[in-house]
């Protein structure tokens, strides 16, 4: 069966920012750490996106890459690792020994540090290929165990995960993730029941944009640091992006009427 939540918002779009902190606010702490979520919040992000994938043993944990080597001290497949095994990784020294000791995240650990910090969460799931299903099993688990009180948003590049996501988490608003946006956006959006479509800034398409936005498919655009891109994608009718920085795109005039 699937897991069912109070329908009490239809589309996490209603309740989108239009700033986001791409996992958490990683251009100044590490990325998808409880650091980089709770600097995040301190600077007034109300969103902030993170990665999900499994270990070995199939628990949600929160991170980007397929292996550890770039953002632990660790070596190998996260999913080659038992969530034992992935705890002891050191998860900040990579990025500044003021860091040290920072460690993985379950998606567990996450709701319940995002619901202290009122955050509305989109997790990007980024399943290992083959794991997909399993994945948004994974996530259901943890959604059972930690009951998330704010704003959740699904998002994924991989199609197969979004599907399962429909099939079983049905309620909660999905979007597709892309570089560039393309030509059957519309067919693919449908295929995985998904509503919004997420794309590169360097991809920017203004007559693609504009047909997105007037047939009223939101949109958000990753990864923006500097505030004269954030003020053209919004006007372009964009209705978030994701940023490192999340506080020098606060610092903006935000856009009163982003549809």
């Amino acid at each position: 069966m699937p897991l069912r939540f109070p329908a009490e918002h239809p589309s996490a779009y209603q309740h989108l920012s239009p700033v986001i902190a791409h996992r958490g606010a990683s251009g100044l702490a590490p990325e998808n750490t409880a650091a980089a979520i709770e600097l995040a919040a301190q600077q007034g992000t109300h969103w902030a996106e993170v990665d999900v994938t499994i270990s070995a043993d199939g628990i949600a944990v929160i991170f980007h890459d397929n292996d550890v080597n770039r953002c632990t001290d660790g070596r190998g497949l996260v999913i080659q690792q038992t969530l034992a095994q992935l705890k002891t990784l050191d998860a900040g020294s990579w990025f500044s020994p003021f860091y040290a000791n920072q460690r993985i995240l379950t998606l567990t650990d996450l709701l319940a540090l995002a619901n202290q910090l009122e955050l509305n969460l989109n997790l990007e799931i980024k399943p290992t290929i083959g794991r997909e299903v399993e994945t948004v099993w994974a996530m259901a688990k943890a959604l059972q165990q930690v009951p998330f009180e704010h704003t959740l948003l699904f998002s994924s590049f991989n199609m197969l995960a979004l599907s399962a996501a429909q099939q079983h988490l049905p309620d909660i608003t999905r979007a597709l993730n892309v570089e560039a946006i393309p030509r059957d956006w519309q067919q693919r959006l449908e295929d995985t029941g998904s509503t919004g479509l997420h794309f590169a800034a360097d991809f920017f398409d203004p007559v693609a944009v504009a047909d997105i936005h007037a047939a009223g498919t939101p949109m958000a655009v990753y990864t923006v640091n500097d505030h004269e891109t954030a003020q053209k994608l919004w006007k372009a009718g964009v209705k978030a992006v994701f940023t490192d920085y999340p506080e020098r795109l606060l610092l903006l005039p935000l856009p009163t009427d982003h549809h």
